[in-house]
Parts: structure tokens; C-alpha cells; sequence
């Protein structure tokens, strides 16, 4: 991508994220761990949230989606079968191959980054330029998932539906959030985040880290996934 292109990308959005790890992350984590009384959870994310998490209590990443986002329809399907899914080999394939092109061309990121895939699970790697990497990343985090400490989460982006969000909270999985810029009342795991009236789903820059009001992410690791 351009240095043009990169400025013209940058985005309130961008500002937020980069302010949020850059700075308030890295004040804030020696607290933060020090409250945390489970450290080996795993988070499996449709976002970089749960990236996020790890980074904003220091620890390990111990789940394989981190650094990519998974549409709703497939990220469905991967926590429904989530064991199933990881033991299947991954794969790459290019942007037109895609099942999701036609709603994700206009990105402007679309094509920056490698598409892997688990069965028919797309996984949009947007934070990997490098194809070995990718999978060893991976490869790596896939072994490290704890099978008896999972957080699953979903948000409300990328054209997620209110059928989606339902799909996924009807769900056998103990652990489970939905955030959503928007009440979804029919949809039990739903937590509505705060955000500016505009935003129709809510942006990753919005979704909790430590203490929230909203969400409590440390109260919810030590009193759930001990």
C-alpha cells in the first residue's frame, strides 16, 4: 500500500486503536495482571479483541484467531464445531476466491492481506504480510488452545445480522458474549457497548479491555474461566 493510501486509511477509528495500545494499554497492564487470578484462557474472537486481551494483561496468546477477522456466518460454524475445525489443515487462497469478495472488495484494505481457510471457514488474516508466519502463528496458537477455559465472542461488524447473533447464542457453549452497538433483546449474551449514536455496529476501538462498565473483562475471566 502507498504512503498516499496509508494516510489517506488513517481514520478516527485508527487513531483510537493506536492510542488505546500505544499508550493506555501499556499504563495500565501491570495492574491489570496483577488483579487476574487465571492466566492460561483462551479467547476465540470474530476481531482482534482478543488480541487485545492478551496484550492488555501481558500474557501468552493462547487462540488461534488472533490478528484476523472471521465473517459472522463462518465464525458461526468455526465455534460450533471449534476442535473439528482446528485439526483440519489450513490453507491459502486468493481474494477473488473468496465466497465473501463481493461484500469485502470495497475495504480498502481488501487484498493487503492473506486469506487462510479451515474447511469452509475463511480466515482474513489482516494483520499478516507473511504467509509463513501466518501459519505458524497458527499452527502454534492452534495447540495452545485450552479446551476447558474458552471465552467465545462475537460482535455486531461486518454485516452481522440479528439471525447471526442468534444463531450463535443458541450455541452449547458455557461461555459466550455477543457486543453490539445496538439492544438485540431476543439475544441473551448480548452486551450493548457504548458508542457515538452514528456507529451501526461497534468498532473493535470500542470494545472492553480490564474494567468496563459494560463489560467487566477481568471480573468475567476470574469468576468464569477459573
Amino acid at each position: 500500500m502507498s504512503i498516499a493510501k496509508k494516510i489517506r486509511n488513517i481514520t478516527w477509528e485508527t487513531v483510537r486503536l493506536k492510542w488505546r495500545s500505544k499508550v493506555i494499554v501499556p499504563l495500565l497492564r501491570d495492574s491489570l495482571r496483577d488483579e487476574l487470578l487465571v492466566t492460561d484462557f483462551t479467547i476465540i474472537s470474530n476481531n482482534c479483541w482478543g488480541g487485545m486481551v492478551y496484550e492488555s494483561y501481558g500474557l501468552k496468546k493462547m487462540s488461534p484467531t488472533v490478528g484476523m477477522f472471521i465473517m459472522p456466518d463462518d465464525f458461526v460454524r468455526l465455534c460450533a464445531d471449534l476442535s473439528g475445525y482446528l485439526a483440519q489443515p489450513l490453507e491459502f487462497i486468493e481474494p477473488e476466491e473468496s465466497k465473501w469478495v463481493d461484500a469485502l472488495r470495497a475495504n480498502d484494505s481488501w487484498g493487503t492481506y492473506f486469506i487462510g481457510r479451515v474447511g469452509d471457514v475463511e480466515l482474513h488474516m489482516l494483520h499478516y504480510h507473511d504467509k509463513e508466519i501466518a501459519r505458524r502463528k497458527w499452527e502454534s496458537r492452534v495447540r495452545r488452545v485450552n479446551y476447558d477455559r474458552i471465552l467465545y465472542k462475537l460482535n455486531d461488524q461486518n454485516g452481522a445480522t440479528e439471525d447471526d447473533l442468534l444463531a450463535f447464542d443458541t450455541l452449547s457453549l458455557e461461555h459466550k458474549v455477543v457486543f453490539s452497538a445496538r439492544e438485540h433483546s431476543k439475544v441473551v449474551s448480548c452486551v450493548k457497548l457504548r458508542c457515538p449514536r452514528s456507529h451501526k455496529y461497534i468498532r473493535a476501538s470500542y470494545e472492553p479491555f480490564g474494567h468496563n462498565r459494560a463489560f467487566d473483562v477481568t471480573r468475567y475471566i476470574n469468576e468464569n474461566l477459573r
